[in-house]
């Protein structure tokens, strides 16, 4: 399994990154798991980011799961109407 962690603010700086290592991490094949207690603020980027990400973990059948999504990073999500395509639903998360 690989983990992500996340910075507490994932803003347009910090997505570069974030994407580079979801981009190492998905061709392993190997589960995703993408921690995201840190999480203070999100920017639409972070999310975006996350959107695709999730849409190619499918695609590739690797797993992704969040640990511990921050209030912030699931608020971010459920503004935009993506909780349910983010995997961070209520009965989507550990």
């Amino acid at each position: 399994m690989t983990i992500i962690e996340c910075q507490p603010e994932l803003d347009i700086a910090s997505v570069g990154a974030l994407h580079q290592q979801i981009l190492d991490a998905l061709p392993a094949g190997e589960p995703l798991e993408v921690d995201g207690r840190a999480v203070r603020k999100v920017h639409a980027a972070a999310l975006q980011l996350f959107l695709s990400a999730v849409a190619e973990a499918r695609s590739l059948g690797v797993q992704w799961r969040w640990r511990e999504p921050s209030p912030a990073l699931v608020e971010g999500a459920r503004l935009l109407g993506l909780t349910d395509h983010l995997m961070l639903g209520d009965d989507c998360r550990e």
